[in-house]
């Protein structure tokens, strides 16, 4: 699993970061990765990420414990 800290990032610097790893992972199709963690500062932090894993059909879950908010989502 790989993991993605935008927890640094405001938006909409954290959905240009994950759109350009998923468009490089998906050109390239050399990763043998198949699961992808994003970790975010907050939960509003990545509403337009779900918004865009929706209009893409990326199959994600998010969890919120304490101050750790993530997004596992499974690659295509």
């Amino acid at each position: 699993m790989e993991i993605i800290d935008l927890r640094t990032k405001q938006c909409p610097m954290a959905l240009v970061i994950l759109k350009r790893y998923l468009l490089q992972n998906d050109i390239a199709e050399k990763s043998k990765i198949s699961r992808l963690c994003v970790l975010f500062s907050n939960e509003q932090a990545m509403q337009d990420i779900m918004l865009y894993l929706d209009k893409k059909g990326y199959d994600y879950s998010t969890s919120v414990l304490d101050n750790n908010v993530s997004l596992h989502m499974q690659l295509k």
